[in-house]
């Protein structure tokens, strides 16, 4: 019989995920395979649990949000194990698997795209030689916003959080400089952030690389230049829009398959990257993609299809409409 080991992280999101277990199980069983669930309790049991585990699944699963993701693939990686992996998306922010066409809340149709569909070689992202990605690296100022979100009112506002976070911290942003080498040119540029991109979206901002492919081979750089604080909040909304890639006085926008990021002030406070929303390496680091290393499972002949509607949009529309 085939096997499936089912990662999921019980304080996820709305911690809601123990309901839908049963199904998911079901789900898995009626297309014959055995479910192995193993529920995370504590940092580091994922990583002692996948040194251990037998070798022979057909499947890995991954239930929670972008983090529980970073560390499951970080797992099969330094073991050595290219075991198909599937997402269900159960956390705050579910970045990739809303891209892959995921939607989150459906447990019962994420299983079903991994038993009725065949999975795909992505890209991912190596830093240091040793840190792997699936979706974003990340740094600057704002880096850590996912670690200062109360968690009350992450579970209580949900990807709204963020944006509320980031908005309050914009009176202390200061520009920060970098120098960014890439394969063929080093840049040296005032920034407030950067994020390497694998994927369209982070932070719930679907759509911050709008020409983003996880199979071409290359990442893109985005990084916001130091301006007058009283642009910033324009330069985000475009960002909703994905309208601030042409704005080349805004942003500077890079496509390669090799980058080295250093700050070069060294009084900077905030030195430590983030890979996936998890704590990364300090900085300077050297990043690489690695393509079409991993086989993942997706929606993606409806990928197109999906709502890239923001919850800030969504909030929008609905004081505007007055429901």
């Amino acid at each position: 019989m085939k096997k499936v080991k089912l990662f999921y992280n019980p304080f996820s999101g709305n911690k809601t995920f123990k309901f839908d277990l049963d199904v998911c199980i079901g789900v898995f069983q009626s297309a014959g395979y055995e479910v192995h669930p193993f529920r995370t309790m504590q940092p580091g049991d994922i990583e002692t649990h996948v040194a251990q585990m037998d070798k022979d699944y057909d499947i890995v699963v991954a239930s929670g949000g972008d983090g529980t993701v970073n560390i499951v693939l970080n797992a099969l990686m330094h073991n050595n194990l290219k075991i198909p992996l599937g997402i269900i998306p159960s956390g705050t922010a579910n970045d990739f698997a809303t891209y892959l066409g995921l939607k989150t809340g459906d447990s019962e149709g994420a299983c079903r795209v991994m038993t009725e569909t065949s999975p795909r070689n992505v890209d991912i992202g190596l830093v240091n030689g040793e840190t792997y990605f699936i979706n974003v690296c990340a740094g600057g100022l704002l880096t850590n916003v996912s670690q200062t979100v109360d968690k009350d009112v992450k579970n209580a506002l949900g990807n709204l959080s963020y944006y509320l976070k980031g908005m309050e911290q914009i009176p202390n942003f200061h520009k920060i400089p970098f120098r960014i080498t890439t394969s063929d040119e080093v840049l040296e540029e005032d920034l407030y952030l950067y994020m390497i991109m694998n994927s369209a979206g982070t932070g719930s901002f679907t759509k911050l690389s709008p020409e983003a492919s996880i199979s071409d081979g290359k990442f893109e750089f985005i990084g916001i230049r130091a301006k007058s604080i009283l642009e910033i909040p324009s330069v985000f909304l475009k960002m909703l829009t994905g309208e601030h890639i042409k704005d080349e006085k805004s942003i500077l926008y890079r496509r390669d398959h090799y980058f080295k990021i250093e700050c070069l002030d060294p009084d900077f406070q905030i030195m430590e990257s983030t890979v996936d929303g998890e704590m990364g390496p300090k900085m300077p680091f050297t990043l690489e993609v690695l393509p079409k290393a991993y086989p993942i499972y997706g929606n993606f002949e409806k990928k197109k299809h999906v709502s890239r509607e923001t919850p800030l949009a969504k909030l929008n529309a609905v004081v505007k409409n007055g429901k």
